[in-house]
């Protein structure tokens, strides 16, 4: 039976502050593609599964990336453990980035239901 991860510590001050930028950051970009900055992308090899993945950052979007291309997911590093559909950026990753640095509450469950 598989166990539950451990929980994360309480965010710190600076975990909570950098939410908040992030949260402004992404709802500037998909207001103006062009604040995003320059983007970069990396390939990874993952040995288990044998896989390969893309990882996409932009350089004003710290901690933001995106996972094998527009069909893919999308992960901030604020976020651990959580990825989120194209649709849920605005719906779910950025509310959930506003709630850690507004009230320091991370993430538990997701609009489906279903528990972290």
């Amino acid at each position: 039976m598989a166990r539950a991860p451990k929980p994360l510590p309480p965010p710190t001050d600076d975990e909570r502050r950098r939410a908040g930028e992030a949260a402004r950051a992404l709802r500037e970009a998909i207001a103006d593609p062009s604040t995003m900055g320059a983007k970069t992308a990396a390939h990874v090899d993952l040995a288990r599964p044998r896989r390969g993945e893309w990882w996409e950052s932009w350089a004003n979007l710290a901690g933001f990336h995106r996972i094998n291309g527009k069909a893919g997911r999308y992960i901030h590093a604020l976020l651990p453990r959580w990825s989120f559909a194209r649709a849920e950026i605005v719906a779910e990753m950025i509310p959930d980035l506003e709630a850690l640095a507004e009230r320091g509450v991370r993430p538990t469950e997701d609009t489906s239901g279903r528990a972290a």
